[in-house]
């Protein structure tokens, strides 16, 4: 794949997830939540910087979860994955470094502006770990709540259409049921 291809694919593929959270009753819920625990953690430290550290460690999540979904697949290719991820980073630490320079310029200590997006980002990485852990076990109850979320995810991961999303599931868990491998 070129390079400028693989920073555009995740450049929209960013955008898409964000876009997501934004329109839907259940990412602005998430984000909500995520948003009230971001003033839980300013006694760990700098909140920026803790803030940073959060979203960092919900993007190598998902890249672990993502290798294991790949290789439950069997289209593990670690080069795509861990340059998927690179530019990832550097597409939300641009992001982040723009919003809290902006805030700085209104007001020292505000950081509003910036648990908003961290909790956004942090959410769109959630929303795709999940996908990843339903491609891997697609009968886990908790994840399984969240499948008409998770449904259009899941299928751009699997790389097939959202209407025959569950026909594979359903095939899946009884693989799993059976103790053979798919």
């Amino acid at each position: 794949m070129e390079l400028l291809t693989v920073i555009q694919q995740v450049f929209y593929s960013i955008l898409g997830k964000i876009e997501k959270i934004i329109t839907t009753a259940i990412g602005r819920l998430w984000s909500c939540m995520v948003f009230a625990f971001t003033w839980t953690i300013t006694w760990i430290g700098e909140t920026r910087e803790i803030l940073v550290y959060l979203v960092l460690a919900a993007a190598l999540l998902d890249l672990f979860w993502g290798i294991a979904s790949s290789i439950k697949l069997k289209t593990f290719v670690l080069s795509i994955g861990f340059t998927k991820t690179c530019i990832k980073l550097a597409v939300y630490l641009s992001i982040l470094i723009i919003i809290a320079l902006a805030e700085k310029a209104l007001a020292e200590d505000w950081n509003l502006i910036f648990r908003l997006t961290t909790s956004v980002l942090i959410v769109a990485e959630g929303v795709s770990i999940c996908g990843h852990i339903l491609i891997i076990k697609p009968d886990v109850p908790v994840i399984r709540l969240l499948w008409k979320v998770l449904r259009s995810e899941i299928a751009k991961k699997l790389n097939i259409e959202v209407k025959d999303l569950d026909e594979y599931v359903s095939n899946n868990i009884k693989e799993n049921k059976n103790g053979t491998k798919s």
